[in-house]
């Protein structure tokens, strides 16, 4: 009987473990061998306080995803401050329509009052064919000046 037992108690473990194992590959495979690696670099110089907008080239591809985007600048904030900086479809700031807030951080300031700010985001934003992935900044009274950034993604081929 004790046998018995211990060999039922090991079939329902073995079952559960299965079946823990069996929803563990159901879960979306992320390396989707029809998403292919997309990277994309810029750079812009403004030199007027306001929007200050970073075209990348047109979407060429059916479905481009950005999941990344890595950007630096510098300006003067003896006066001056940053607004808001966002990634949306277009050379301007979208009056309606879609767009991620992208979270900003400084990293160096020097005794001329000019601030090194940093864009690190994880973000998700589908762009279509034909579409402008755009980083914008609005900053009030000084310029960003030279503005450098990357998106990274997958675009479907």
């Amino acid at each position: 009987m004790g046998r018995l037992i211990s060999l039922l108690f090991v079939a329902i473990a073995a079952c559960c473990a299965q079946a823990a194992h069996a929803a563990a590959t159901e879960v979306e495979n992320i390396s989707d061998p029809t998403w292919q690696p997309y990277q994309v670099y810029g750079s812009t110089n403004c030199t007027l306080p306001g929007v200050c907008a970073l075209p990348f080239p047109a979407i060429t591809t059916n479905r481009t995803l950005v999941t990344h985007v890595s950007c630096r600048f510098s300006m003067s904030t003896t006066y001056g401050y940053v607004v808001y900086a966002e990634l949306n479809v277009g050379p301007v700031e979208p009056l309606a329509g879609p767009f991620n807030n992208l979270p900003l951080f400084t990293f160096s300031s020097s005794k001329g009052g000019v601030t090194l700010f940093g864009i690190n985001a994880e973000t998700y934003f589908f762009f279509a064919t034909g579409d402008v992935p755009t980083v914008v900044i609005e900053a009030s009274e000084a310029a960003p000046g030279n503005v450098i950034c990357t998106l990274d993604g997958y675009y479907k081929s």
